[in-house]
């Protein structure tokens, strides 16, 4: 038998050296592109930590890329090994600061903006262990870790509260802090096919669970597909008032094999405080409906941006004051082609957009307070003359570093 694993290790290790030499050879034939982002106007510092994750295709090759103003990072040229410790290269740019100045607390600790709150005094992680696993009759365990920033004194507890239902998987989605309570919330698939979305209430001081609350729960329904999809951003780590979700149900049409869109049978928009703790649903105004999918939450403000071919309209909800606010509007170049459509993002009280133009792509971000124009730039070729005829550049998405 030692005489046969040894044939097969034999040709496992000639089929591995072969594969290498091709790819080695393919990745070597390949000139490589990059890229980089320059200005054209406006204020350099706004794409300071910006930067954009791209995929290209030149010919028969296709490339993942990372480009930013200093230049381009091509993770699929690097070694096994880098690849291996590379693996989440977003998360590490993300939280290069956290691990720079608090090394101790990070160590083993996922990197995920949804499992973190930080303000002024202290930075919290809470996870659910076991890969978000849930057996019924066996308590769920959220682990929470507090970091004080001005002592850098660390410390840690757990909390078990029983559970009524499995599930497939768990997932902490956000985490909110404020007068000793800490929140967090969870989603949950159930083995039966239904989802919830619940807040678990942590009495910090007495390390204790106050509060168990499910603000959306949808059950399997014969022939109906149904949703709970969260409009928060997720890589926002700092304290958040409110908590943006729409539930959503479908016709099941799995087995018609039809390429069209699901037919939607209703959609519902609610709106958490996290400081009344109240739920209420929030009525989006008919013309605006078919964008909702868009629609992000900052801070006290919901935005609904309804693109067309040369502009996009931002409608701008104010939760505090109740009332719809006068829209912004954004002018862009016309796109390269009919097909083409502007990348864009809402983040951090700013529009961020890439567009595809007759001679490449530009890139423009606004103050989604004030409309104000706040940098213009475009993607720049450093090597140009490798381009082929048919060279194609996809916008996938957009992040900033701490």
């Amino acid at each position: 038998m030692k005489k046969y694993w040894k044939t097969i290790l034999i040709c496992l290790v000639i089929i591995i050296t072969i594969g290498a030499f091709y790819i080695q050879t393919a990745m070597a034939n390949d000139t490589e592109l990059s890229f980089r982002i320059e200005t054209i106007s406006g204020n350099e510092e706004e794409i300071e930590n910006v930067s954009l994750n791209v995929a290209y295709k030149n010919g028969d090759i296709h490339r993942w890329l990372d480009i930013s103003k200093n230049g381009t990072t091509d993770t699929m040229n690097q070694s096994f090994i880098e690849t291996l410790i590379n693996s989440n290269t977003y998360g590490n740019l993300m939280f290069q600061k956290y691990i720079e100045e608090h090394r101790n607390f990070m160590r083993g600790k996922e990197l995920n903006p949804t499992y973190y709150f930080e303000d002024e005094e202290r930075l919290i992680y809470t996870n659910i262990p076991n890969d978000g696993r849930v057996i019924q009759g066996i308590p769920l365990t959220l682990k929470i870790h507090i970091l004080d920033k001005k002592t850098n004194k660390q410390s840690s507890f757990e909390i078990n509260t029983p559970v009524q239902a499995s599930y497939d998987w768990v997932n902490v989605n956000n985490v909110y802090a404020e007068d000793g309570k800490i929140k967090i919330f969870v989603t949950g698939f159930l083995n039966n096919g239904g989802e919830e979305l619940r807040i678990y209430t942590v009495n910090e001081n007495k390390k204790e669970l106050e509060h168990d609350s499910i603000i959306a729960k949808e059950e399997l329904e014969e022939g109906m597909i149904s949703s709970i999809r969260i409009f928060n951003d997720s890589e926002i780590i700092q304290t958040e008032n409110y908590y943006l979700y729409m539930v959503e149900k479908y016709k099941d049409q799995r087995g018609d094999h039809v390429s069209a869109e699901p037919e939607q049978i209703s959609s519902q928009v609610y709106l958490y405080s996290n400081i009344t703790d109240q739920v209420e649903e929030w009525k989006v105004p008919d013309e605006l409906k078919p964008h909702i999918g868009l629609m992000v939450i900052h801070e006290n403000d919901i935005f609904i941006p309804v693109p067309s071919d040369t502009s996009l309209e931002l409608n701008r909800y104010n939760i505090e004051k109740e009332q719809w606010e006068n829209p912004l509007n954004f002018s862009f170049t016309n796109p390269a082609s009919e097909e083409d459509h502007p990348f864009f993002e809402l983040k951090n009280g700013k529009l961020y957009m890439v567009n595809h133009v007759s001679d490449g792509h530009s890139i423009f971000i606004g103050d989604l307070r004030t409309g104000e124009s706040l940098y213009e730039g475009k993607i720049i070729g450093e090597n140009n003359e490798n381009l082929g005829p048919d060279f194609e550049l996809y916008i996938n998405h957009l992040y900033r570093n701490f």
